[in-house]
């Protein structure tokens, strides 16, 4: 699709992992709406210091989430995201009496397709930004505000509609930060002393 669009595109579909690459990657897009991928992505992104952009739509699209992230110059993707290890995604029991039933199948809305297209048009705009930091056209990148908030057609939310919505996010999990591994060490023997 991508070379229909634009015929001078020079496109490699690789099905595999990180370490299949030939060679590092400039950036990585991370669009998978899985909170395990996304860690894994971001795991590879610090190791290797590859930029990595990550987007997502809360509910049906209204609202578009991207985050950042360079490593040693910004927060990762843990020190944002770390909250959702907690989540508990409910399951829909239909998976187990509808055979048509697919739970990955975003549910019809007219317009979710132009709230997908705003969104990862924004998302596109800090991918550019990444890419060619000097360029003044792409200066949605200043490395502290490293997240976006999108609301593209939740008018109930306390975002303003139709407007990007800055966030910062504190650095300092224990992902990208070596000194919060001591501390986890430290309440690691603890807990284990206890315990025993």
């Amino acid at each position: 699709m991508i070379e229909d669009v634009n015929p001078a595109a020079e496109v490699e579909v690789i099905c595999g992992k990180f370490e299949d690459l030939a060679q590092k990657p400039d950036l990585i897009l991370a669009a998978t709406d899985s909170f395990a991928c996304e860690s894994a992505i971001n795991d590879y992104s610090l190791r290797e210091n590859v930029p990595a952009v990550y987007g997502g739509c809360w509910g049906e699209a209204s609202v578009g989430e991207i985050l950042y992230v360079a490593p040693g110059r910004t927060p990762c993707y843990e020190c944002y995201a770390g909250f959702r290890r907690k989540v508990d995604i409910p399951a829909d029991a239909r998976k187990y009496t509808d055979p048509d039933f697919d739970s990955t199948k975003v549910p019809g809305q007219a317009g979710l397709w132009a709230n997908i297209l705003v969104i990862t048009g924004v998302m596109f705009q800090v991918t550019l930004g990444l890419l060619d930091p000097e360029n003044e056209r792409t200066a949605l990148v200043d490395y502290e505000h490293t997240l976006f908030l999108v609301n593209v057609s939740s008018y109930g939310s306390n975002l303003q509609p139709l407007a990007v919505t800055f966030g910062k996010v504190k650095r300092g999990c224990a992902v990208c930060d070596e000194s919060k591994l001591t501390g986890l060490g430290k309440n690691l023997q603890a807990e284990l002393q206890r315990i025993s």
